[in-house]
């Protein structure tokens, strides 16, 4: 850091279902959290107890995560329902956390119904929250109606319980809060372990790509498989593997038959949920990692392939524009044209010298901005921001 702190802050973090297993962790929020504790970790500051609110749990369960890193994990409660624990048990079991612990100020990672337990401190401590997702953007492309209203209702108790000091992962978030009064805010992307920037630069280029997440109608996987297949019907034939489970037994069959129908069960690979520790194994052998979201934040999925050297063709959609510089270090293509996606991997189809120069740019812009060391320290910057009174007018 820049500066050396007179003392250690205590924060606490709060973020629900984190697995109890961290090597099992496949990604999304619950890894960018483990991300920057490695950072926190790394710096050793500051003190930092981890919460999650476990639903699978029917005991308390602490893990030294490293000497100025603690995890604790509480059980939900007995209500069939989330909501219903945050609000009558989780407070309370949180309350007695914070009494003990006694943090300078409370993080939460996820918003919606776990925001009910800010009562256990809602007036004694500064809070903050990191917006991952956008609800009511995402609101607008769900499709069936159990998943509209999930993300309706946590987007209205968002809106409610939000704290005021929030810290955004993208400008493309930021935005979506135009309206809403923030005391203080920032930008901070989510965070990356350092692993993946050791991984070896792609010499010669063999047309394999890699897909990360879960495979569902959001994520688009279907697009991809179009362009896979158009290609190949020009003479370009690529392979791809998808590192993710499917999030619906509908979306799977569409995509089992249309790789059945269109004869591409040599070209395509499923995985399943890989652990994240496997994962730059994968992008070791990768030469170019694919996601063709209908919306997203700032996904970590690109952000790792950067560090690894690997450049990204992705849709031009959310935060995605600020990670990729298109045709610098890597593509960004349109959600309704599968013939610009096949456009761009034709220019990198067998070509080591642009596929080498792409993922150069790839890692340096990554290196400057994703690690979880820096990402840390800018944390900790904004922490003494949020504890730091801002400068009032004195009266004339």
């Amino acid at each position: 850091m820049n500066k050396q702190l007179e003392h250690n802050l205590k924060v606490m973090i709060v973020v629900p279902n984190m697995s109890t297993q961290l090597e099992t962790i496949t990604g999304g929020v619950h890894s960018a959290v483990m991300n920057l504790l490695r950072g926190f970790a790394a710096l050793g500051n500051p003190d930092v107890i981890l919460v999650s609110i476990n639903e699978s749990l029917k005991e308390s369960v602490e893990i030294q995560f490293a000497s100025n890193v603690r995890i604790y994990y509480l059980p939900e409660g007995p209500f069939p329902s989330s909501s219903l624990n945050y609000f009558f048990v989780s407070t309370g079991r949180l309350r007695k956390l914070i009494k003990a612990f006694q943090p300078d100020l409370v993080h939460y990672q996820i918003g919606g119904t776990l925001l009910f337990t800010r009562w256990a401190s809602m007036f004694s401590l500064p809070h903050l929250i990191t917006i991952h997702g956008i609800p009511w953007a995402e609101l607008k492309i769900a499709k069936h109606w159990k998943q509209k209203l999930t993300i309706w209702l946590n987007a209205v108790i968002g809106d409610w319980l939000y704290p005021d000091t929030i810290i955004q992962i993208s400008a493309y978030s930021r935005e979506q809060f135009r309206n809403r009064k923030i005391n203080r805010f920032c930008i901070i992307p989510n965070a990356i372990p350092s692993r993946y920037a050791d991984i070896d630069p792609k010499i010669k280029m063999t047309n394999h790509l890699v897909f990360v997440g879960i495979i569902n109608d959001l994520k688009n996987q279907l697009f991809i498989l179009q362009v896979l297949k158009e290609l190949r019907d020009a003479g370009y034939l690529f392979t791809i593997e998808f590192c993710g489970g499917f999030g619906n037994a509908e979306y799977q069959q569409m995509i089992e038959s249309y790789i059945k129908e269109h004869h591409l069960d040599n070209q395509v690979k499923f995985n399943g949920w890989v652990a994240y520790s496997d994962l730059p194994k994968i992008l070791e052998r990768s030469d170019m990692l694919v996601l063709t979201s209908r919306q997203e934040a700032l996904p970590m999925s690109i952000a790792e392939a950067m560090a690894a050297g690997r450049p990204v063709l992705a849709t031009r959609v959310g935060g995605i524009p600020e990670m990729i510089d298109n045709a610098v270090n890597g593509f960004l293509v349109t959600i309704d044209s599968t013939r610009l996606a096949a456009e761009a991997l034709k220019k990198v189809y067998n070509n080591d010298s642009l596929m080498q120069t792409l993922g150069k740019a790839a890692k340096e812009k990554a290196l400057s901005n994703y690690m979880a060391e820096s990402v840390a320290e800018r944390t900790i910057e904004f922490y003494e921001q949020v504890l730091t009174p801002k400068a009032t007018v004195p009266a004339v």
